[in-house]
């Protein structure tokens, strides 16, 4: 490297600093290729017999909002990614709504590889609910939203208990005839197919506190497993005697 060259990278460290960016991140941006692409990954052991009681004991632990927050980050990784929480005093406030859709571009919502279809166009509510008696919680909700005079294309009902499939199949179609607009109803069921089948126990221990870290494990990043395969090959090469010094 030149003295110019050496002056050049010296300014730009002393940049990167004043900007309020680490040398070594500054560094990591502008020579990626010079380190280590190996990434931690942490792991959780949780069951489903686990989640089901925390569940079914979020009321009685005084767990509510917990559950309300796990709920929205639960179905803003499975169903609608562009989702915006609700303020208010109890629930979602003057909107009712606990969670509901914003519009985005549809450059954006092309991108959108999970969830349901139209996310990124249509008006979606949700309500979340960990009331025993959810039948008539889910009633009062839908009704609620419906009230406020905004014209929902869609809502979502995700309550902690586990309700029967015929049940919640007849009120489905109850209140999207009253109403005219599609109700779907998740339950526990639901919430526990997502996070034990769908590998999303991080949602369940950061937010519901469930469940507990096992492991830290690396995985091998590209960068890192071509220089690995490269050592082998020298290796071997030596080991075998083909490889010859050049001068």
């Amino acid at each position: 490297m030149t003295e110019a060259s050496v002056d050049e990278q010296e300014e730009a460290d002393q940049s990167a600093i004043k900007r309020g960016v680490r040398p070594s991140v500054f560094m990591r941006d502008l020579r990626p290729e010079l380190y280590s692409d190996t990434q931690n990954r942490i792991s959780y052991a949780l069951t489903a017999s686990e989640l089901e009681f925390a569940l079914e004991t979020v009321t009685s632990r005084n767990e509510t909002h917990k559950f309300e927050t796990f709920c929205r980050r639960l179905c803003q990784g499975s169903i609608c990614p562009n989702l915006r929480p609700q303020s208010g005093p109890e629930g979602g406030g003057d909107s009712k709504a606990d969670a509901d859709s914003f519009p985005v571009a549809d450059e954006i919502s092309e991108r959108f590889y999970f969830g349901d279809a139209n996310g990124g166009s249509e008006e979606w509510a949700f309500a979340f609910s960990a009331q025993k008696t959810w039948s008539r919680k889910v009633r009062s909700d839908i009704d609620g939203l419906i009230a406020t005079g905004r014209k929902y294309d869609r809502i979502y009902f995700v309550t902690s208990r586990a309700a029967r499939s015929k049940d919640r199949a007849r009120i489905e179609n109850e209140l999207t005839k009253k109403h005219g607009v599609p109700v779907k109803i998740l339950d526990r069921a639901w919430i526990v197919a997502q996070i034990i089948e769908e590998r999303r126990e991080d949602l369940a221990h950061n937010y519901l506190s469930v469940g507990q870290v096992v492991e830290e494990s690396s995985r091998l990043g590209p960068e890192d497993y071509s220089r690995a395969q490269q050592l082998e090959d020298i290796e071997r090469d030596i080991a075998t005697g083909h490889f010859r010094a050049t001068r």
